[in-house]
């Protein structure tokens, strides 16, 4: 249908009415199994005169996903609106205004195929998302769209009510935006309580139970629990917000991704940070941010030079009013750049509940697991374990957003002076080579062996930059010294970066990539060779 319009689409199914958010969810997991090919809906309005169609692609090499609605009737077909997001709540309310119909399920046989409980779920869930206005309100909404009305009455008296199980707060934050809504949103999270006032869509005052102004904001961005309520036209003469909403929502994801590492990491806010490096300055670590915006420079001396090996990291936090949206990614770097080591041992753990007491964890069991795993001899992950844990890193990552790197290494010894005979390190060699490497890696890191006598590192959350960086850490730590015997002159090295998403986001497309920059570092004189350098 759309093709003379330049697209090539493959239509799924011509629904009896508008899509609702479910079914819109629906045929983007559709689209986002058929990666670079075209998804279409179309749907006729109530009285059948004109005809819509949702276009749906997710690209094949990843990035958000590109909407496109069309209107018309026959061969004559217009495009009315382009967006690229990931958010279906935007999606869907563009679609509420720009048809200009009152939403309502689909129902008819073999629409679309999907049960009829699925169906009473679906209708269930659009009531979380969004609150149906009248069809005035849309037909202003519509009129508006086209240049035709001024619809700002309808914007602001829009009513949103639902859980942020179901929606996340950034879609929720994106859509008030969008919307330009004003009023107040409310959130009840059980003990937790946040109360947020908007003009336009821009938050004006914000504050919950122990946080104000913008980082009430930055904190609620990463709530994945509690329910909202917009309350529209609501006012309020006090104001203590002065960042714009959409830098605050970047703010909050940001702040997000550190808290994870740190989880991932085993750093928590009972951890104790010890210090490393002594010797830093405050130059230093001034010059170890250089181009990191997401750092305050201040900040970040003055957390450095409060650690005193003794407190935890509330307590430093408490003693120096420091938000979490500025010491996580202080922490963050300060354990990447291995500034600073932590225990969970040196502080007895507290709690919250009453007289709750802490289970007692076999750690046995747990090590017992980990080394049927790896190879005795060398302590290492064996193969079928490293793509096991990497098919797990990579779900983890598609699910968070996150990147995610993968190092290939070979590391010979050469046996003549040319260099032209090469052969595998023996036993003895690639356990030292573990024991300096495990100094140096993250918990969350994982090294194992590979295929043909080489070996490969999972690093989560790291782009390729960071997965460079470390991999020269280790050819220095491998070079310091004789490696169980062989010198250092005799080691031939060769480390093959690719990451995820800078070099591609297929799973098997990340290994062939980091053989393929090992394979070009073998050829050079570099020993370290990220994949986007062979391009």
């Amino acid at each position: 249908m759309l093709k003379k319009s330049g697209l090539i689409a493959k239509t799924l199914q011509k629904l009896p009415a508008a899509p609702g958010l479910s079914e819109i969810h629906h045929f983007l997991s559709l689209a986002m199994e058929q990666k670079g090919k075209q998804v279409e809906i179309t749907w006729p309005t109530p009285d059948k005169l004109v005809e819509f169609a949702l276009n749906i692609q997710c690209p094949a090499r990843g990035g958000d996903t590109r909407w496109r609605l069309f209107s018309g009737q026959g061969a004559k077909w217009e495009l009315l609106w382009d967006y690229q997001s990931c958010d279906v709540l935007l999606v869907y309310n563009l679609i509420v205004s720009s048809a200009g119909e009152v939403h309502q399920s689909v129902r008819a046989d073999g629409a679309i195929t999907v049960s009829e409980s699925y169906r009473d779920a679906s209708r269930r869930r659009d009531t979380y998302y969004m609150q149906a206005v009248q069809p005035s309100d849309l037909e202003k909404a519509r009129l508006a769209s086209l240049g035709l009305q001024d619809n700002s009455w309808s914007k602001a008296t829009a009513e949103l009510t639902g859980e942020f199980a179901l929606v996340q707060p950034t879609a929720l934050y994106q859509s008030i935006l969008l919307s330009k809504m004003t009023g107040c949103l409310k959130i009840d999270r059980g003990t937790q309580h946040a109360s947020i006032y908007f003009v336009q869509g821009e938050p004006v005052f914000a504050e919950s139970n122990q946080l104000a102004g913008d980082e009430c904001i930055v904190e609620t961005v990463n709530w994945r629990d509690g329910r909202y309520n917009f309350e529209p036209r609501a006012r309020t003469d006090k104001a203590n917000v002065s960042t714009p909403l959409e830098t605050l929502v970047v703010k909050g994801v940001q702040l997000g991704d550190h808290l994870n590492y740190l989880r991932h990491a085993g750093v928590a806010p009972e951890s104790v940070l010890v210090k490393k490096r002594r010797d830093l300055t405050d130059f230093e670590l001034s010059a170890s941010i250089a181009g990191d915006a997401k750092i305050d420079s201040d900040a970040l001396i003055l957390f450095f030079n409060s650690i005193d090996d003794r407190s935890t990291i509330k307590q430093m936090t408490k003693r120096l009013n420091m938000p979490r949206s500025v010491w996580a990614p202080i922490v963050c770097h300060l354990v990447e750049r291995d500034y600073v080591s932590f225990s969970n041992d040196l502080v007895a753990p507290t709690t919250d509940r009453g007289n709750l007491q802490a289970k007692v964890i076999d750690t046995s069991l747990i090590h017992s697991v980990m080394m049927s795993l790896r190879r005795a001899e060398t302590g290492m992950f064996t193969y079928p374990a490293f793509l096991y844990f990497l098919e797990q890193e990579y779900f983890r990552a598609y699910r968070s957003g996150s990147p995610l790197s993968v190092i290939v290494m070979e590391m010979r010894v050469v046996l003549d002076g040319m260099g032209l005979r090469r052969e595998p390190l023996d036993v003895e060699a690639v356990a030292e080579a573990f024991r300096r490497i495990s100094r140096l890696k993250r918990n969350v890191d994982l090294l194992a062996h590979y295929e043909n006598f080489d070996y490969a590192m999972i690093l989560p959350n790291t782009r390729n930059q960071g997965a460079n960086i470390f991999a020269k850490r280790i050819i220095k730590a491998l070079t310091n010294g004789p490696l169980a015997g062989v010198p250092a002159d005799r080691l031939s090295l060769a480390f093959g970066i690719a990451s995820i998403p800078d070099d591609c986001t297929d799973l098997g497309l990340l290994l062939s990539a980091a053989e393929s920059a090992k394979a070009y570092a073998l050829r050079s004189a570099a020993p370290v060779v990220a994949y986007q350098d062979t391009l």
